[in-house]
């Protein structure tokens, strides 16, 4: 099997690295981890083992409340999580409660995974479908430089060996979305000759936002 494994890896894959001592699933998971696309799981059932491991390499998490649990339950059967899984849980939960879910083997509800920072969101059943639409909805609205801006930014909190190193990176991936578009300009022009920057603006926006609430 070991075998197997060095055989179909590929030193020469996309995502630009010597990728010959990984194996397959790990391969997957970085395909999907590097996709330039803004990547969205909807979560329901079991995911244990590599279909966790697969949804941890999408950039964003939300299940259904009392549908969904998750593991990584390698450990009863006498090894540990081998698609990807001892690298990206820590990134999500922390070292400490990434050695919980691995060592453990036990299943976590949605509930307990958005505790952890495991997934982004638990939310009702009914409302699973909806809320991820209307995100996705927005997001593909955006310039496609903008999402690479900002998952490039986003990366580099986890790559970068320094704040000062991530701030370089983050000012580089703003430099290609800036300027913004003309009608964004526009647009910030004209709340500006509106008093949208005084003080007076600012309260008035408020006062108005309270209203809307009561």
């Amino acid at each position: 099997m070991a075998a197997t494994f060095a055989e179909l890896a590929n030193p020469d894959a996309m995502t630009g690295g010597d990728e010959s001592l990984i194996n397959p699933m790990q391969k997957l998971m970085l395909r999907l981890h590097a996709l330039p696309q803004v990547t969205i799981a909807k979560l329901t059932g079991r995911l244990r083992g590599g279909g966790n491991e697969l949804a941890m390499a999408l950039d964003m998490r939300f299940a259904a409340m009392g549908r969904t649990w998750l593991a990584q339950p390698e450990t009863r059967m006498g090894i540990i999580p081998g698609g990807g899984g001892t690298q990206l849980l820590p990134l999500l939960v922390g070292r400490a409660r990434a050695l919980e879910v691995i060592l453990g083997g036990n299943l976590f509800d949605a509930e307990e995974a958005e505790r952890y920072g495991w997934i982004n969101r638990a939310l009702p059943a009914e409302e699973l479908d909806g809320f991820v639409d209307t995100l996705a909805r927005r997001i593909a609205a955006l310039r496609p430089e903008q999402i690479t801006a900002a998952k490039a930014a986003v990366g580099a909190a986890a790559t970068s060996g320094s704040l000062l190193e991530g701030l370089g990176e983050e000012s580089k991936a703003l430099g290609g979305v800036y300027p913004a578009p003309d009608a964004v300009v526009e647009r910030m022009r004209a709340a500006v000759a509106a008093d949208a920057q005084t003080r007076e603006g600012e309260l008035d926006h408020l006062e108005a936002s309270l209203d809307r609430i009561a």
